[in-house]
């Protein structure tokens, strides 16, 4: 398989469960692509297998040409990661300068000092998530969704070739959500970075047709949302699903 990022045969065991199991697929820049799958899928765990933080039982994955478990540091440089919002240390009080400034800095040998140049690259990255004269503000006085576009930048900072978000529209409202979905549209659209995010749901983003990888430890379709959000595929990936006369309701409830 030949593309910007592959994953080969990817298969991951935690204490002899399997968490991903045989995982293979290609992407091809330019990707926006939504990993969609219930609770305990694998999402997260794949997301760190492509960042090198997980070592797999089996598999592959290249990155750019970079392999991700043999060269580690320079799959760090050209990827950015967005964790969970709830993974963020809220007792530590930061400023949103020095959170996105961390992006930076954490390239830099100590001692890490924030200097002008890296203020006006904060900046910069402010305003990329319009939120523009936020520099100053606590981070734990923001609502969920600026504490999301605050981190988003603090991946970009870097300027990454791809992002990784792990559950961006985690505790957000369903306006939120939106909003936040069509500011990674536009970043993937201004910045030509390619975008891998993982959800729960689809429906934040389906405006902007995104590419859907259907996971539950293993791989149940990739393809666009018209052609692979159809009940006989769900009901494989999603035990949960039932049906109703309007349609479907997908449960968190899996085997």
């Amino acid at each position: 398989m030949v593309g910007e990022l592959v994953v080969k045969n990817l298969t991951v065991r935690f204490n002899g469960f399997k968490a991903l199991d045989d995982v293979s697929f290609r992407l091809d820049s330019p990707f926006f692509t939504v990993v969609m799958g219930p609770n305990g899928a694998g999402k997260t765990t794949l997301l760190k297998s492509i960042l090198g933080l997980i070592k797999p039982a089996s598999g592959t994955i290249k990155v750019y040409g970079f392999d991700v478990f043999k060269e580690t540091t320079k799959i760090r440089r050209i990827v950015g990661y967005v964790p969970q919002v709830i993974n963020i240390n809220l007792h530590v009080p930061m400023t949103v300068k020095e959170i996105v400034a961390m992006g930076a800095l954490s390239k830099t040998l100590p001692p890490r000092i924030l200097d002008r140049r890296t203020e006006e690259k904060v900046e910069k990255m402010l305003e990329l998530v319009e939120l523009e004269n936020y520099s100053e503000k606590e981070f734990t006085g923001l609502s969920g969704g600026e504490r999301q576009r605050v981190l988003i930048a603090r991946a970009l900072i870097k300027n990454p070739r791809l992002l990784l978000l792990d559950e961006p529209f985690s505790m957000l409202d369903f306006d939120i959500k939106c909003e936040v979905a069509g500011l990674l549209s536009r970043l993937f659209t201004k910045l030509s970075v390619d975008i891998l995010l993982v959800a729960h749901e689809l429906s934040p983003c389906i405006a902007y047709d995104p590419q859907v990888i259907l996971l539950n430890k293993k791989i149940y379709a990739i393809g666009k949302a018209a052609d692979i959000l159809r009940l006989d595929i769900l009901k494989q990936a999603y035990p949960g699903v039932t049906e109703i006369p309007q349609g479907f309701i997908i449960g968190e409830d899996h085997a």
